[in-house]
Order: structure tokens, then sequence, then C-alpha cells
């Protein structure tokens, strides 16, 4: 009997290893396997498990770059959105942009790719791609834009990104723990908080 099971497991690896090359996915006889099969030919219309149609539907929303497949994506329809959001930001986003600097395009775009501009997430996956052009690190931009909830979804960002920052330079060992100056990927224009998260991180200088 273990024969023939594994007989049957090694039939179903050779077609769904044969229909992946050739798309003829409805030859795979079990259904899990035809499933990723028609997944990863995005046929979507022919997968019959809902958590395979969701991943399929966000695979054929990255391959289309069309937000509006998301809407099919089911759990996953947050994370699609915002996946093809930040990567479209290399298609219309001026190169060196800083916040505020394009905000009423970024809106415009953000209502499109279905968020709610009141949204704080998409905003902030904006302003942290924006930011990023900030050198040294400014969040003194965020404190002019408007309404106040987008202010402080990007300063709140800066703070974050700045913390990506410490990370980096803990991991490649940069951090002047000899009381050196900062790299320049830690600077930053005078800011107390910036500063206390950086004084409150007593991982930079690992032992």
């Amino acid at each position: 009997m273990i024969f023939v099971l594994l007989g049957c497991q090694a039939d179903s690896a050779t077609a769904f290893r044969d229909a992946l090359a050739s798309g003829a996915c409805a030859e795979v006889a079990d259904t899990t396997l035809r499933d990723r099969c028609w997944v990863e030919h995005l046929k979507c219309t022919r997968v019959e498990d809902p958590r395979e149609q969701a991943e399929c539907a966000f695979r054929e929303a990255e391959a289309t770059r069309n937000p509006s497949r998301c809407a099919d994506a089911g759990p996953f329809a947050a994370d699609c959105r915002m996946h093809l959001w930040t990567a479209s930001f290399r298609e219309w986003a001026p190169k060196r942009a800083l916040p505020g600097e394009v905000d009423a395009i970024a809106a415009e775009k953000i209502a499109a790719y279905g968020f709610d501009v009141t949204d704080p997430a998409p905003w902030s996956a904006w302003y942290r791609w924006t930011l990023g052009h900030s050198r040294p690190l400014d969040r003194q931009l965020c404190r002019p834009l408007l309404p106040p909830e987008r202010a402080e979804a990007c300063l709140q960002t800066a703070l974050s990104l700045y913390g990506d920052f410490l990370n980096v330079a803990r991991d490649q060992r940069t951090y002047p723990c000899d009381g050196g100056p900062l790299p320049p990927l830690l600077q930053h224009t005078p800011d107390p908080e910036l500063d206390a998260l950086r004084a409150a991180r007593t991982d930079l200088c690992p032992g």
C-alpha cells in the first residue's frame, strides 16, 4: 500500500509539473494541485478554492498593475492595494519629491487605488517614500501639511523610518559607537524626538 501511495504522489507531482509548463491544468487530477496550477497561469475563474482564488486575484492585480483586481483578493485585498500603491511610486512620482510637493496628485492616486483618502496607511507609505529623499532627514517638512492628520502621519512615519535607518547602521556596524559623527544615513535636522529615539536604542553597539 505504501508503494501505491508513493506512486500516486509521484504521478500527481509529474502531472502538476507538466501542466505548469504547458498550461493544461485541467489534466491535473488532484484538486489542490490543479488550483495551484491555475493560479500560476492566472486563470482565476478556473480556481475552486476560495483562498486560492484570493491569491490568484492578488497575483493578477500585480501582473497587470490593476488595483481594481484587489477587490477580489479577499483577505489579501488590503495588502494587494498597498503593494500596488507603493510599487507605483517609481512610475509616476517625480524623482526626489519631498512631502507636500505633489500631495495633491498623491491624493488622486490614493483614491484611484481604492483607499479612503483620509486613511493614514497609504499616506504613511507615500511619506516614507518622500522622506527617504530628505538628506539630512527633516521632519519639519511634515508640519505644514494639511489636514493635521496628514501631518501627524508624516511625522510618525519619519520616526519609523529613522528607526529603520538605525537598524541598518547597527547591522552594518556603521553606528559611531566611539562617539564620532553620525554617518550620512543618520544625520537629521535638529529634532529632539529623533535624538531621544537614538538615545533609547541600547542595541546599536553590541558588545
